[in-house]
């Protein structure tokens, strides 16, 4: 909805339509867990860098393992791999941050499963499958205020923080950490908001509803 506005106002004209990103469920549904024996776990999908905000969760979890010393955070994709790992082993985090680097098919369902909830704090974004796709899983979604993201992630099935607030995002981690009602009603709200709202076959409705716009 935000680039639809963008677009409209930019080119003065009022002709734009939104087709959300959808996901396949079927595809997700070995990565749902109970999120009570994974409260302490998340996890990153997505390109390593600072336009993904990377580093961000870094510098949150020295903040947060110092209250919760169980904390772990899986950051998984391709890009600075190398230097996220150089810096995660300066600041003394391997046991809190496991740098994975690129995972997909069964690996990432697997790490997926192993976490209660996804964490994408991005600097810059559109509306980004890693959310969609754990919002299928089940997963709480920790997340940033760009893009279209605050369209899909509210109060009832995340938190949402500005980007780069680190005090706010270690808080955010340290939330999900110890507060096991609220995670759990976030991953019920996330499975059911995708099958409402988000799934493929929403989408191909949504496409199908234009085709026939145009048509006529």
């Amino acid at each position: 909805d935000v680039w639809k506005h963008e677009l409209e106002s930019r080119f003065q004209m009022n002709a734009c339509e939104i087709l959300y990103n959808g996901v396949v469920v079927e595809n997700i549904k070995s990565a749902i867990s109970d999120p009570k024996e994974h409260q302490n776990e998340f996890i990153m999908l997505g390109r390593l860098g600072e336009r993904k905000g990377t580093y961000d969760p870094i510098a949150a979890a020295e903040i947060a393992v110092g209250r919760n010393p169980k904390l772990i955070i899986y950051l998984a994709g391709d890009g600075d791999v190398e230097k996220v790992r150089t810096l995660v082993k300066e600041k003394g985090l391997e046991r809190n941050v496991i740098v994975l680097g690129w995972i997909d098919g069964a690996e990432k369902l697997h790490y997926l499963h192993n976490a209660a909830t996804v964490v994408l704090p991005s600097h810059h974004e559109g509306l980004p499958m890693a959310i969609l796709e754990g919002m299928a899983a089940g997963k709480a979604i920790i997340s940033t205020k760009v893009g279209a993201i605050p369209e899909v992630v509210g109060a009832e099935n995340g938190i949402l923080i500005e980007p780069g607030n680190i005090s706010e995002l270690a808080k955010a981690l340290l939330w999900y950490g110890s507060n096991t009602e609220e995670l759990v009603r976030a991953s019920e709200n996330n499975m059911k908001k995708i099958k409402d709202n988000f799934s493929i076959c929403q989408t191909h409705e949504t496409l199908s509803k234009y085709y026939k716009q145009i048509i006529k």
